[in-house]
């Protein structure tokens, strides 16, 4: 070794213990290069192009709508000649898009300059910015019908019916709301009847399905007995089958059980579905069995380490299989095992006065907005656990 390497090494030895591991780390070749300070003022001449770049984009589409819709409603009134110019839409859908752009990018330049220092190990300013865009247009896509059906059940129903079809309305109305209200008032069986019917059937098929699931998802991952693999991989092939493959055996086997036109004939088949055994199993192998070990030699019982131990520790699995079951539940019409009028769910009685025709368009975009509205409810307040169960639901001790 020569003097010089020496010298080197000293001086490390003299410094605090942090440059002191960075230098073995730098000798292992296990660390990272920071990141470049960020560039202050060329970030926010950049900023400032991009943001004029959108805001004009903004204006100009803004424009362009005005002007069209002013042209087509004086062709349509027969001030002008010429054909109805389809093209506002695209251009509303770009103003959008604009908006959008324009409100992540807003938010990347305040993260950018809150946190100058973040290490970027893998990406560039202009990596990060590319990454941003993508995210914006994808959620914009992903958004776009939800916003659609809120603004239809707000238009009047001239404008239900204008086209080129607009995506909020000009003129905002609760007028479909209550003429929603006013034609389920008027049938022989309830509005409250069929709320509570669907609000019944989902909570005890809820409940049900992830007891029995939980249960039966410890016992599979936690202890081996005879069948338990074979039993597993008949839950797994039967992902493969939806409902409407299993409809008719289903139907064949409630029926020889009188259960036909019950709340069970709903219920019971909840009970079974598979994916909630599948997720609760796979979630609960990454459980050690150190833990459960010693919860038996301090003498605790095999419920009381299901109930105290285990179910709290798989929280997110459990909280994914009740949004799952919540959304199918809820948004059954149960038509083909339910034929008692008073036993039928609200999904089925809206979707009565969905098929009612033109007269009733406005009360059917009201209709699809409170179907969709309790599922979305559900999953955005959850959907931290939906992420955490799909990350750790393949990994074991």
């Amino acid at each position: 070794m020569s003097k010089k390497q020496v010298r080197h090494i000293e001086q490390v030895k003299s410094a605090n213990r942090a440059d002191q591991l960075r230098f073995l780390a730098e000798l292992r070749g296990e660390v990272q290069e920071e990141a470049p300070q960020l560039n202050v003022k060329k970030f926010l001449i950049i900023s400032l192009i991009v943001v004029a770049i959108l805001v004009a984009g903004i204006l100009v589409a803004g424009h362009q709508i005005t002007a069209i819709e002013d042209r087509n409603y004086q062709i349509e009134q027969g001030l002008l000649s010429g054909d109805i110019d389809g093209s506002v839409s695209y251009w509303l859908l770009g103003r959008v898009i604009a908006i959008a752009l324009l409100a992540v990018y807003g938010f990347f330049m305040l993260v950018k300059l809150a946190r100058p220092k973040r290490r970027k190990p893998n990406r560039s300013f202009w990596g990060d910015l590319g990454i941003y865009i993508m995210l914006a247009i994808i959620a914009v896509a992903m958004a776009f019908p939800l916003v659609f059906s809120i603004a239809s059940s707000l238009k009047p129903l001239d404008e239900l019916f204008r086209f080129p079809p607009k995506v909020f309305p000009s003129h905002v109305t609760f007028d479909n709301f209550s003429d929603l209200v006013v034609t389920m008032g008027q049938s022989w069986v309830p509005f409250s009847r069929y709320l509570t019917n669907t609000v019944f059937i989902t909570l005890a098929g809820t409940l049900g399905h992830v007891i029995i699931a939980s249960m039966a998802a410890f016992v599979l991952a936690k202890y081996d007995f005879p069948g338990g693999k074979l039993f597993f991989s008949i839950v797994v092939t039967a992902l493969m089958f939806s409902g409407y493959v299993t409809g008719i055996p289903n139907y064949v086997i409630m029926s020889k059980i009188g259960i036909i036109d019950t709340y069970w004939a709903i219920i019971l088949p909840a009970f079974a579905a598979p994916i909630g055994l599948f997720l609760m199993k796979q979630t609960m192998e990454s459980l050690p069995t150190a833990l459960i070990e010693a919860a038996h030699i301090d003498g605790a019982s095999e419920f009381r380490i299901f109930w105290s131990i285990v179910m709290p520790n798989v929280k997110p699995a459990w909280l994914t299989i009740m949004i799952f079951s919540v959304q199918s539940l809820w948004n059954t019409n149960a038509a083909t095992v339910i034929y008692s009028e008073a036993k039928k769910t609200l999904v089925y009685a809206l979707q009565q006065i969905q098929a009612g025709g033109i007269a009733r368009a406005g009360q059917a975009a009201a209709v699809t907005v409170i179907v969709m509205l309790v599922p979305i409810t559900i999953f955005i307040l959850n959907q931290s656990q939906i992420l955490d169960t799909m990350a750790s639901s393949g990994l074991k001790d």
